[in-house]
């Protein structure tokens, strides 16, 4: 369960993501710099599984999943999964293109998933939005300058109804952090920052990817609660394209 936003700007964009979690769930670390496949990447690790659901590279390429829902389609529960979702988060974070990401996840089985959305972005480019529904994929591409996804396992349409009505008043990148410390209409299972009796947003992270770097900014906790977190840089390295690779021979 989760609320992200996105925002590009003339040498990146910023996504913003609110993890809801239910209380039983154990604490995930705090990101740390990993390396996979030969690429360098930021990333907290889930206390359950061992996986992601947020996490940059290099290239300032950003993934960030939600569970089990689509912005555009219902809640769909599935059977106890056989491979959790944020280990194919780890599998696609070493790519260096979103295109890369794609191609994969069009030729991936995912059967072994329950429903996911994937969003996938990079400087200069649409996002990407991949909706699994536990039998078929659809890939979404998003132009919008900002946007934002929301899932939730408790009412869910409504749920998103009353987020995207407070994100609708968001209007500058300075806006969407206030979005996610939202309360509004009232401190609910319904409001963008959420707290209910088994659940709540367990952490904040801001990605902030510019023409130099990339920045990862992690909270433990809330962003209404304002307790001290950590930030991560890892200097972006170039995308040498297949006329470049040439030139170089």
């Amino acid at each position: 369960m989760c609320t992200i936003s996105w925002i590009h700007d003339s040498s990146g964009y910023q996504l913003l993501c609110n993890r809801d979690e239910k209380l039983t769930r154990k604490p995930a670390l705090e990101p740390r710099l990993a390396v996979r496949n030969g690429t360098r990447f930021l990333a907290p690790v889930d206390g359950d599984f061992g996986g992601t659901w947020i996490a940059t590279n290099e290239f300032g390429v950003s993934l960030c999943l939600l569970n089990g829902a689509t912005p555009i389609g219902s809640e769909i529960h599935a059977a106890a999964p056989k491979r959790s979702r944020g280990l194919l988060l780890l599998d696609l974070i070493p790519e260096s293109s979103v295109a890369a990401i794609c191609d994969r996840l069009r030729e991936a089985n995912l059967s072994a998933f329950p429903p996911f959305t994937l969003a996938a972005l990079e400087p200069g480019h649409p996002a990407a939005i991949l909706e699994w529904d536990g039998s078929k994929k659809t890939f979404l591409f998003e132009k919008a300058e900002w946007f934002m996804l929301t899932s939730s396992s408790f009412d869910s349409e409504e749920v998103r109804r009353r987020r995207q009505e407070e994100y609708s008043r968001v209007h500058s990148g300075d806006e969407l952090f206030a979005f996610h410390r939202s309360h509004a209409p009232a401190r609910s299972a319904y409001s963008t920052c959420m707290h209910r009796p088994d659940a709540e947003t367990v952490s904040f992270s801001w990605i902030r990817i510019s023409e130099l770097a990339a920045t990862f900014y992690y909270t433990p906790a809330a962003p209404c609660q304002q307790v001290a977190g950590v930030s991560m840089r890892i200097l972006r390295r170039p995308v040498l394209s297949a006329l470049s690779i040439a030139s170089i021979r």
